[in-house]
């Protein structure tokens, strides 16, 4: 689902985006293909299409083991969590902890110009900060999660929660992400977390999409996507 808000708000932007995940592959929020396309073959298909501007890919623990991500390097990598060591036998992988050498990989190849959002409510995920060439920045539900407190202390940007709304942090300065309403009413509309919200809300803050379509765009998502045959 973080895929998808991330590919809706690239969408608003004004860019022809494609997105691989698991609900399909799309094109300008279009789905041309139904079936699991959180994998290498089809984010490749998107890599080659030359009418795309901005590409979203969801990666999976075993995808990555298996063949490895479609990119050599990426504008922003996203981690949310390291579970899944279950079904990874194959790979010598049986413990959640095992993940974190699995998950790096998309720390590792973010460009120096970009960044890596990660959730700081898992310390192991807060240390992937260092592998990080461009800039980091955190998510948590809690603002008091310790990865994003000294974060900010050192004048870095973190996103988290107060007050049932959106908070955007540059070192002290905070300012409640516009145009979105309570966060309450809008994770029961559409089924979602925070820590979902969150999670795209801080790719598309370090994509540089303006707050303000940030905001409206995750107000006016859609949870369930268009096929290519549906009427606008």
């Amino acid at each position: 689902r973080i895929a998808r808000l991330v590919a809706w708000l690239l969408h608003l932007s004004g860019r022809h985006t494609g997105l691989a995940c698991q609900a399909g592959l799309f094109l300008d929020q279009r789905c041309v293909d139904a079936s699991d396309c959180a994998n290498w073959e089809a984010g490749q298909r998107l890599l080659i299409n030359r009418a795309v501007q901005a590409a979203v890919f969801e990666n999976g623990a075993d995808t990555i083991l298996r063949t490895g991500l479609p990119y050599d390097k990426c504008q922003v990598g996203v981690v949310t969590d390291l579970g899944g060591a279950q079904g990874l036998a194959e790979f010598d992988i049986t413990e959640d902890d095992q993940m974190f050498k699995v998950m790096r990989s998309q720390v590792d190849v973010v460009l120096p110009s970009g960044a890596a959002v990660l959730h700081a409510a898992d310390p192991r995920i807060a240390d992937m900060a260092e592998l990080c060439d461009g800039e980091v920045i955190f998510y948590s539900v809690d603002p008091k999660a310790a990865a994003i407190v000294s974060h900010c202390a050192q004048g870095g940007r973190a996103l988290y929660v107060r007050q049932d709304q959106v908070v955007l942090a540059t070192g002290n300065s905070e300012a409640f992400l516009p145009g979105l309403g309570k966060l309450g009413a809008w994770r029961e509309r559409r089924g979602l977390t925070e820590e979902a919200l969150l999670a795209a809300v801080g790719a598309a803050w370090a994509l540089g999409i303006p707050l303000n379509l940030i905001g409206a765009g995750m107000e006016a998502f859609e949870t369930t996507p268009k096929t290519a045959g549906s009427a606008e």
